[in-house]
């Protein structure tokens, strides 16, 4: 019974992402945009999410994203740049 249960669980897991063909709103693109604070900052973030599945965690996102949200706590725009380029 455990490993039906586990064959069952990892199968889920494998599948989910293939079955999940939904991509993460607009509305939650502005929101974790909103959050940064530069405005080339906030375009990266714009620009990477708008074509991401949907995830349930933030620590699924994408390589690309995650650097433009830590782009995104630069103070300047230089910072944020040097910060994606070094990132990805």
């Amino acid at each position: 019974m455990k490993k039906l249960l586990a064959i069952v669980v990892v199968s889920l897991l494998w599948l989910t992402p293939i079955a999940a063909e939904e991509y993460i709103s607009e509305e939650k693109c502005a929101e974790i945009a909103g959050d940064a604070r530069t405005d080339w900052a906030a375009k990266m973030i714009i620009d990477d999410c708008f074509w991401h599945e949907k995830v349930t965690f933030s620590f699924q996102y994408n390589t690309f994203l995650k650097c433009a949200i830590k782009a995104g706590k630069a103070r300047t725009e230089t910072a944020a740049r040097d910060i994606y380029d070094n990132c990805t």
